[in-house]
């Protein structure tokens, strides 16, 4: 089986002179030329050609010496800038390491008085003490009382 695609229709541009005869293209002379018309004899008027630039073809804007100095001088600035910041936040760091440093230390001897503490005034160091003053041990406090009348 052939299959065939649809022929494309150039594109050209339309006969802009009118004949004699023609009453098609005399409204397209009318819009071209103007609202008013213009009678050119048949003729379009003649003038300068306009200049049909090239697609592909960018214009770059002009570099010159002062946008070039001024370039560098902002850049230089912002570098400036950038390494000073830099160099504050490492001093900010080392500060903050420092107190770090400073906090775990007084939190290691909390601990430790903690812990001295709690040895002190623990259910072992309180039975021993009793124990020495003479005191005599109940045992488990699940004994019932009973009381005499």
């Amino acid at each position: 089986m052939l299959v065939k695609s649809p022929l494309k229709k150039e594109k050209k541009a339309p006969n802009l002179k009118v004949k004699p005869g023609n009453k098609n293209l005399s409204g397209k002379l009318k819009t071209f030329a103007g609202s008013k018309g213009m009678n050119t004899g048949g003729h379009l008027p003649h003038g300068k050609r306009k200049k049909i630039e090239a697609k592909g073809k960018i214009n770059l804007p002009s570099i010159t010496p002062w946008k070039v100095i001024l370039t560098s001088f902002l850049i230089g600035i912002c570098g400036i800038l950038y390494i000073t910041h830099v160099f504050s936040l490492q001093q900010s760091l080392q500060e903050v390491q420092q107190l770090e440093n400073e906090f775990n230390q007084a939190q290691r001897i909390h601990a430790e008085q903690r812990l001295a503490y709690d040895r002190m005034v623990g259910p072992k160091e309180i039975y021993h003490r009793a124990q020495e003053q003479g005191f005599i041990n109940a045992g488990p406090a699940d004994q019932v009382i009973i009381l005499k009348k």
